[in-house]
This record gives C-alpha cells, structure tokens and sequence, in this order.
C-alpha cells in the first residue's frame, strides 16, 4: 500500500512538471467554464484576419476523457473566436495535445 502512494505522489509531481505551451507575442487570459480554469492565449499568424488560439487546462487533469475536454475546449474556443472576429469566423486548424489543450487556427470572415 505504501509504494501505491508513493508511486502516485511521484506521478503528481511528475505531472506538475509538464511545461506549459505558449504562443509568441501573446498574453494569457484566464478563462473559467464549468468551474475549470483555462489559459487562453490568442496571437495574430501575420496573415490579415488569420489568428492562433491555445488552449491550456490550468487545473491539474487525471486520465482525461479526449471527448470532454474538446466540448470544453471549444466552448471555450467560440466565446474568444466572436470575441476576436466580430463576426463570423472559420476554423482552420484543430488540434487536441495530450487529451487536455487545444491549438487552432481560424480565421475572420
């Protein structure tokens, strides 16, 4: 019983270590959607109306379902994308990093 706790402290502070993604010549928003935090992050490509978005869970995740967290993700996504735009918007790029963090590309319609 003992090494099960020790092996599972370890894995926390494994986990904590994880270094956080970022996005160049971007400042993080904190976001909360169902009672979670998130680090938005939100950086012109250098294309006219063409924008990158990251996503980062700030609260620590254990075995994350894929499934939640791009519904989460992209509620988060959607509020930041009319924000930005406007108005309409496409989504160019999606992609879900280590079942918990999102980067996309959109661009403004």
């Amino acid at each position: 019983m003992r090494r099960v706790i020790v092996a599972a402290l370890a894995a926390l502070v494994l986990t904590a270590c994880t270094p956080k993604s970022s996005l160049d010549r971007s400042q993080v928003e904190i976001m909360r959607v169902e009672g979670r935090r998130y680090e938005v992050r939100v950086a012109s490509t250098g294309v006219e109306g063409e924008w990158r978005l990251l996503i980062v869970r700030a609260t620590l995740v254990i075995d994350p379902d894929p499934e939640r967290e791009r519904a989460r993700n992209t509620n988060v996504a959607q509020t930041v994308m009319e924000r930005t735009c406007r108005g309409p918007y496409r989504v160019l790029e999606d992609n879900l990093v280590d079942n918990v963090n999102l980067h996309m590309r959109f661009r403004c319609t």
